[in-house]
């Protein structure tokens, strides 16, 4: 491993930064991890204030977590699309694509899932007993186009995998944590997200990762980690 160049911020909570962390251990990226801890903030009723209050404390252009700091090029990058983006490019950029129609599908995949996984979390702060039928209904149909378009694709991209792949397994683990029965419909997906966890890099660190805890997610910062 290259020296520690890479320090990745956010919450102590899992968040969407699962995706990066899988990918800086896929790419062989040396990195510092830091943990903010927000314990005292209640769960996904907290408010807006409070949260506002911490994050401009934390001197970032565009206060949001997780957040990389890269010293060898002086980058300060939040959001979590746009942190793998710039990874991928740094480290193996076909894994943004290796042609124009490719990156435009990673792209499409990418944005999709910040759909999907946004209705949830607006579902849950509103009521979820009351939503999951329909936000339910809307991820099985985003599911079921997923399913249809990769057809024999190994990876969602083609034969390589991509930075899609990471953050479409993330949240396919938020969608089995909702409901364990609903990816048994779509086993393209459901073979996505095997072949990916058993990736050698992938699987070792997933060993040393706690189950996927729902209650943790979806504490209050999650819905201001993109």
């Amino acid at each position: 491993m290259e020296a520690e160049k890479v320090t990745l911020m956010h919450w102590n909570i899992r968040g969407f930064t699962e995706p990066i962390k899988m990918l800086l251990e896929y790419l062989h990226v040396s990195y510092k991890e830091v943990k903010l801890e927000l314990d005292e903030l209640k769960p996904i009723d907290c408010s807006t204030e409070q949260w506002t209050s911490v994050k401009e404390t934390l001197g970032l252009e565009f206060p949001s977590l997780p957040n990389i700091k890269d010293a060898e090029h002086g980058v300060s990058l939040c959001y979590t699309i746009a942190i793998c983006k710039y990874l991928a490019l740094k480290y193996k950029p076909k894994m943004i694509g290796s042609a124009m129609n490719e990156c435009a599908e990673i792209d499409s995949l990418l944005f999709m899932c910040h759909d999907i996984r946004k209705s949830i979390v607006e579902a849950y702060e509103r009521d979820w007993t009351k939503s999951k039928d329909e936000v339910m209904k809307y991820v099985k149909e985003k599911l079921g186009y997923v399913n249809k378009f990769m057809k024999a694709k190994i990876w969602l991209s083609g034969k390589q995998v991509s930075i899609a792949d990471f953050v479409f397994c993330e949240m396919i683990e938020l969608v089995q944590s909702l409901d364990d029965t609903t990816i048994d419909s779509f086993p393209n997906c459901r073979k996505l997200l095997r072949k990916l966890y058993s990736v050698p890099e992938i699987a070792k660190y997933k060993a040393t990762q706690p189950a996927f805890d729902l209650t943790k997610y979806l504490k209050l910062p999650f819905l201001y980690e993109h």
